[in-house]
């Protein structure tokens, strides 16, 4: 949808068009630059680290414009108290009142007359929670439970039954079960209270009464791409009342029916979707849910996750609409942060269920609802997750403080320490557990949910994880590899978009297909508010990566057909590149140079050689300097004219060397460098202050230039024994250095111990200057363009004193002398 007014500014292809100039630059024997462009930023990088987009662009206040049924739930303000598990009901037939029962207390807490509720127009409404529209009315029930508070020892809110325009809150105090009705009598707000029994089929309240008597229709758009066709079931908008659609979670009925909730509470039952149907029928099944954020659907029944509880949703009569709304489980603690959404829902074998908590972690709910424990921390505004059938829940993150770029976790259902993923900063002294993979800004900069391919019926990817980006409205391969224990992995783009903001994807257990949903919120480059979208098979070769591994010498990639071995065996035909992110307290981070400590951009990584195997399906690429690094960028020509593009995460390397192929070096022994974020807590957490920075009066100004090609502009100068020296560096180099003085004759012993560097994570707080007494004075590392000065006294003893820049394998070339006489 490139031609949306959203996306008038968007870069598209950015790594795949970078990569290919560069490589079109090695075919013709071009050297490399020594940093080659980071992504510039959204829309260009000239508007904002938001793009275009901002507060005015997400601002709605389409809510207010919605018909509300009787019953809206939500985090109640009224200016005197903030409940944050509120049920907000209409009473009476003509709605002349309204009141808010607050589930934690059993109670009612504000009684009002008027108009009933009224959103906030910043962010869609999303944030604010509820607040009453009409003027407060004194009430004798205020604050007052079943029976005197002093008389409670237990108490369980078990949720609400709707019966026409009556609603019946049910709860369970002291192990006796009272039914809870509010009402209008003579104009005056009154409760029916009173004991109740229940049975196998739940609460005796009567035969319940449909509320929406309408049904909608909507067009079935039939996409022709393949092998893969997207398919869109057009959203029923024009409505009797004004309800948006914006999805949020996808379950399937026995019957084959499928559910649609949405943001604003609603639960849609659509039928008569299939494939080759034109035309879907849309009936509400429930409303009034506390922004709704995933569904499973199994034998159990329908659950919803919300913010206030995990509900269960029953229809009792078989009439299409739920009329039991069961407060399954609601034994976590839920917040009135804007951000704080509960988001994706998942279910184990064992019946315990999982979702992602803002603020706190992964949620582990067990089968019957009564427990919950948290089984990982440190995820930013986790928007859904996925589980894998061998028990790995994938966790999105999205990009900010303590978080450098989206990324997609992964956490062992069955381990028993509880991980922290890094946010909101490192928890004492560990190291945060890293992702499973990280995701740039270029390619997902809102990452939403993941989906197992559960289906049999869609094509050769059955098994696989895929990844859904919210922020490009695009779909994603998660490629998993394992090293010692060490998970990390690779995306790779698939093609197609999405209208929304897509988060949410199920397989139908009927068709097999995958139907995918989305929403708008903030930071989505989709042209649409809302989506309900099938990705159909229709038969055909599918060529793309499955799988991939790291070895010490280099990476394997698997893939679902045989490869051109002609095409694929020239190096010439593949490009690599890398980078790294900061982990810090800023928001989000740059791309950085691996090899270039404090500049932005990326490395061109040379591949020595590409090797076809296992049978044609495999590539083995030869990269001897491979070393752990947040992003390897391959774009691989497997046929002609036939790119595929893996954005790969490299925590680890595998002890052993691929030597399968001919002409292939073992590099078992190679030193591996710590990894990057242990150089990024250092920096964040400790700093060594440069002692030669206080000034000095009266001393000699001199002034040291870098040159092109590693080294100084000036190689020798002289001083006298003991004068004050005022040296500045200045680097109008495309790369950073430093400048380190030295004892006579320890130019090769000090040169060796800056090679050492590379493995010692906290080289980058000293300034890369090696921990030994022949350093005499030295300079912060000074970036491209910028100049650094220190102080210091001259030896008092004659010689040549040997100067370098201290950067690993800088020092050979980069030297010089500074002479005392």
């Amino acid at each position: 949808y490139w031609q949306a007014d959203v996306n008038r500014d968007r870069i598209y292809d950015f790594y795949a068009k970078e990569a290919e100039h560069f490589r079109g630059k090695l075919l013709v024997g071009e050297q490399m630059p020594p940093v080659l462009m980071a992504y510039p930023g959204l829309d260009g990088g000239e508007q904002g680290h938001w793009g275009n987009q901002n507060e005015e662009t997400w601002a709605s206040d389409g809510w207010n414009h919605v018909v509300l049924g009787r019953v809206q739930s939500g985090v109640f303000r009224d200016g005197a108290q903030t409940i944050m598990r509120s049920v907000c009901v209409q009473l009476g037939k003509d709605r002349e009142l309204a009141c808010m029962f607050d589930p934690e207390t059993l109670t009612y807490r504000q009684v009002w007359r008027g108009k009933f509720l009224k959103f906030s127009g910043v962010r869609h409404g999303f944030l604010g929670g509820v607040t009453m529209a009409g003027e407060p009315v004194a009430f004798a029930d205020n604050g007052k439970t079943a029976i005197a508070a002093g008389e409670i020892k237990t108490k369980k809110y078990r949720g609400f039954y709707r019966n026409g325009d009556r609603i019946v809150f049910v709860y369970e105090i002291n192990g006796d079960i009272y039914r809870d009705s509010p009402w209008v009598v003579d104009g005056e707000f009154q409760r029916s209270v009173s004991l109740a029994a229940f049975t196998a089929k739940g609460l005796d309240i009567g035969q319940p009464q449909r509320i929406w008597q309408r049904t909608l229709q909507s067009n079935v758009e039939h996409g022709d791409q393949k092998p893969y066709a997207t398919d869109t079931l057009k959203l029923p908008r024009e409505n009797p009342w004004n309800v948006p659609f914006f999805g949020t979670g996808i379950g399937f009925l026995p019957d084959g029916s499928a559910l649609l909730a949405t943001m604003h509470g609603d639960v849609w039952r659509i039928t008569n979707y299939e494939y080759p149907s034109r035309q879907a029928t849309w009936q509400r099944f429930a409303s009034g849910l506390h922004q709704p954020l995933g569904i499973v659907v199994d034998s159990d029944g329908v659950f919803v996750i919300c913010r206030d509880q995990l509900t269960r949703l029953v229809d009792r009569n078989g009439d299409g609409e739920a009329d039991y709304y069961e407060c399954f489980s609601n034994q976590f603690t839920t917040s009135a942060g804007g951000h704080d959404f509960i988001c994706g829902l998942e279910r184990d074998a064992e019946g315990n269920f999982y979702t992602a908590v803002g603020g706190q972690g992964i949620l582990r709910i067990s089968a019957d609802g009564a427990q919950t424990d948290i089984i990982a921390t440190g995820f930013r505004n986790p928007d859904g997750l996925g589980l894998t059938v061998d028990g790995v829940l994938t966790v999105p993150c999205a990009e900010g403080t303590w978080t450098p770029a989206s990324m997609i976790c992964a956490v062992r259902t069955g381990q028993q320490r509880v991980g922290h993923f890094g946010f909101p900063g490192p928890r004492g002294e560990e190291v945060p557990d890293l992702p499973l993979v990280y995701l740039p800004r270029g390619v997902d900069n809102q990452a939403g949910g993941q989906q197992v391919v559960q289906s049999k019926r869609w094509g050769p990817l059955t098994g696989q994880l895929l990844h859904f980006s919210f922020g490009t409205g695009k779909m994603f391969l998660v490629l998993r590899d394992d090293v010692s224990g060490q998970l990390q992995g690779a995306v790779v783009p698939l093609p197609g978009d999405f209208l929304s903001g897509t988060h949410r994807g199920r397989f139908s257990p009927f068709d097999g297909q995958l139907y995918v949903t989305g929403m708008q919120g903030w930071g989505s480059y989709t042209p649409t508010d809302g989506c309900f979208q099938r990705v159909r098979y229709r038969g055909g070769n599918v060529q793309q990566p499955l799988g991939i591994h790291t070895y010490r010498n280099g990476v394997m990639v698997q893939f679902s057909e045989k490869i051109d071995e002609a095409t694929a065996n020239e190096i010439e035909s593949h490009f690599a590149m890398s980078w790294n992110y900061r982990y810090g307290g800023q928001y989000g981070s740059p791309e950085y140079s691996g090899k270039h400590f404090g500049m932005q951009g990326h490395d061109y990584v040379a591949i020595k050689s590409a090797s076809v195997v296992d049978d044609g399906r495999s590539l083995f690429l030869e990269i001897p300097d491979l070393q752990p690094v947040n992003q390897l960028y391959l774009r691989l020509q497997i046929g002609k004219g036939q790119f595929r593009e893996l954005f790969v995460t490299v925590h680890a390397l595998d002890e052993k060397s691929f030597i399968e192929a001919e002409g292939l070096v073992a590099l078992d022994h190679k030193p591996i460098a710590p990894h990057p974020i242990l150089a990024d807590l250092a920096l964040a957490t400790r700093k060594v202050p440069n002692p030669y920075v206080e000034e000095l009066a009266d001393a000699r100004a001199i002034e040291i230039q870098t040159g092109t090609n590693l080294s100084f502009q000036t190689r020798s100068f002289q001083v006298n024994p003991g004068e004050r020296i005022a040296l500045t560096l200045k680097n109008p180099d495309v790369v950073p250095h430093n400048w380190a003085l030295l004892a006579p004759g320890t130019l090769r012993e000090v040169g060796d111990l800056t090679n050492k560097l590379i493995s010692d994570p906290d080289a980058m707080v000293r300034q890369y200057i090696p921990q030994t007494k022949a350093v005499l004075a030295y300079t912060d590392i000074v970036l491209p363009r910028e100049s650094f000065t220190i102080y210091f006294t001259a030896p008092t003893q004659s010689g040549n004193y040997p100067y370098l820049c201290t950067f690993p394998g800088h020092w050979l070339v980069m030297n010089g002398e500074m002479i005392v006489r």
